[in-house]
């Protein structure tokens, strides 16, 4: 027999072994925990799973649903266990999953999990520190649950061993509350970080910059507070930053300008103030600029670089304090579609329509200002009408009594 053949042979053989000497005990024995946990007899599909542990999560001929099996073992991994299977993967996306996590200790074991699923149903309670123990995970997803409590900071330690990197974690639409464990920058590996629409609160811990392979980071819809970490641009992977809808304060970090694979940056509905930074220009494949609704009192006019984002369709910076012209360098915005501007700063739009009245329409787009740029402000409009006169009703404007 040529030696290849053998390998595959012995691999063979060594496979069907694993599979009738069965699941690891302690794998098995954490999935009837969480089965007994969170009401495994009403989920939307069962099959196969055994509560009393006659059967065998294993077993190709009546395996569990949801669950996923590998062999052979690795000995440096699995020690005395070798001889058993390792549970790999766990899958219950919405399935009518319910009841308290917060005793699932058995997480634990799973020493050889790579993939966990259990999003989109309604899992209570708080996360087990045992979490952190998990040393071969690469999905983590537990979103659109009924979480509550804080992220344990030991969720740090996962994949600590190194044999494995996580990449996604994702707990978006729970009611996670208290702190951002600064322990999570420890994930080096992670492309995608998602704790969106929570309750969490104090500030963004500067160790998130380590995350340097971090493609996505949804902090939005929550309560946090403080600033945006003055290294913000050490995330050098990011494309999408969404940190809108809580109380973040300060201004926007010049370092911002250091993310030129972006494309999307929204920090809308927070307390910032300032202005924007000029280095905002260097985002060449930004295509959405969301900063409305905040406290930025700069002078827009000397945004002079905002004329380098050709690729933006969205520009919003609506309710804010900010002053001064909208800059000339709006005409090269190419492929602008919706521009949200405070009143005062359609300057084109009052010399070009000089001394005219023009509707109060509230957040308008006026895309109409970026491309007719060179017409409206090549004008002459002797003393025209102030930003308040000019969009707002007569009554308001004083011009008559009602």
């Amino acid at each position: 027999m040529r030696s290849s053949s053998l390998r595959r042979w012995c691999l063979l053989c060594g496979w069907l072994v694993a599979v009738h000497a069965g699941c690891r005990p302690a794998d098995k024995d954490a999935l009837i925990k969480l089965f007994k946990l969170l009401g495994g007899a009403g989920w939307g599909r069962n099959d196969g799973w055994d509560p009393d542990g006659g059967a065998d999560p294993c077993d190709l001929s009546n395996r569990w649903y949801g669950v996923g099996c590998i062999d052979p073992c690795d000995i440096y991994r699995d020690g005395p266990d070798c001889r058993f299977g390792r549970i790999t993967a766990l899958t219950l996306r919405e399935n009518n999953v319910s009841g308290a996590i917060t005793d699932w200790t058995g997480i634990g074991n799973l020493t050889n999990l790579t993939w966990l699923d259990l999003s989109v149903n309604s899992i209570s309670g708080s996360l087990p520190a045992e979490f952190g123990m998990v040393q071969n995970i690469e999905v983590l997803n537990l979103a659109h649950n009924q979480l509550t409590g804080q992220i344990p900071s030991s969720m740090g330690s996962i994949n600590s061993n190194g044999y494995a990197h996580i990449t996604e974690l994702n707990l978006q639409s729970n009611r996670l509350a208290g702190d951002l464990p600064s322990e999570l920058g420890e994930l080096t590996h992670l492309r995608m970080l998602n704790v969106a629409h929570n309750e969490i609160s104090g500030s963004i811990p500067p160790e998130l910059t380590s995350l340097d392979q971090l493609q996505v980071l949804y902090a939005h819809d929550n309560a946090l507070t403080g600033v945006l970490p003055e290294d913000i641009g050490k995330l050098a992977a990011l494309r999408f930053l969404n940190v809108s809808d809580n109380s973040l304060s300060g201004t926007l970090p010049p370092s911002v300008g250091e993310l030129v694979h972006l494309n999307e940056l929204h920090g809308f509905r927070n307390k910032l103030t300032g202005g924007v930074p000029l280095e905002i220009g260097r985002l060449h494949v930004l295509r959405s600029l969301r900063l409305q609704d905040n406290q930025l009192d700069g002078n827009l006019t000397n945004l002079t670089t905002l004329g380098e984002l050709t690729r933006l369709v969205m520009l919003d910076l609506y309710n804010n304090s900010m002053y001064g012209a909208v800059p000339a360098s709006i005409q090269n915005l190419t492929s602008l579609q919706y521009l949200y501007l405070d009143d005062k700063h359609y300057t084109p739009l009052r010399q070009y329509y000089c001394r005219q009245r023009l509707p109060q329409n509230g957040k308008y787009s006026y895309r109409i200002v970026r491309e007719n740029y060179l017409q409206m402000t090549a004008a002459t409009c002797v003393d025209e009408y102030d930003t308040v006169f000019t969009f707002n009703p007569l009554q308001v404007s004083n011009a008559y009594d009602a």
